[in-house]
Parts: C-alpha cells; structure tokens; sequence
C-alpha cells in the first residue's frame, strides 16, 4: 500500500467545517486503487487545531494514475478558475508520502 498524508493546521473553532468538508465522498474515493481515508484530529493546542488525513492506495502506480487523471486535473484548474483560494481558517498544510510496511 500507498499512503499520503496531509497535515492541516487549522484555526479554532473550526473543527466542524473541516470535519464536514472532509467527510463528503470525493472522485477520488471512486479512483480504482483507492482503499481509505481517515480524518484524524488533534486538539490540544490552545489557538489551532491539527488534522491529519491519511488516504491509502492500492500502491503508489495507483496514487499517481489519480493524480495525473482528467478528474483531478479538472478539480484543482476549476478551483483555480473560480479563484478558490485556501480557506483563510487553514493556516497550514504539509504533505508526506509513504510506503506501507507492514501491519504490527
């Protein structure tokens, strides 16, 4: 398996429309060699809160088929477009790839 992770530190009192924009159904939970998503949350810091998405691929040749895909492409240049920025309420976004390993 595949694993990308996102980061999202997010300003307080926002957890609920993170949570909601997260918990729709997407294109790419339709992609084939999708397998899952998780939306996990951290709030202990006293002015943000931090998300963490970990989405799981069949294997990486899965990943990067969704990535370059019409579907995906069309999204983020329709963001773009309409001048969709970041919600200003997202402070801070990092992305991190990994190979699954093993199951302990």
């Amino acid at each position: 398996m595949y694993v990308v992770v996102r980061t999202m530190k997010v300003k307080k009192g926002h957890q609920e429309d993170v949570v909601k924009r997260f918990s729709k159904r997407t294109l790419m939970s339709k992609s084939e060699g999708y397998v899952k998503s998780f939306l996990l949350l951290d709030s202990k810091h006293k002015d943000y809160d931090m998300f963490r998405q970990e989405i799981y691929w069949k294997d990486k040749r899965a990943f990067f088929v969704w990535e370059g895909s019409p579907e995906h492409i069309a999204m983020h240049k329709a963001k773009k477009e309409s001048g969709h920025e970041r919600p200003e309420e997202i402070l801070e976004v990092t992305r991190e790839t990994y190979e699954f390993v093993g199951e302990i």
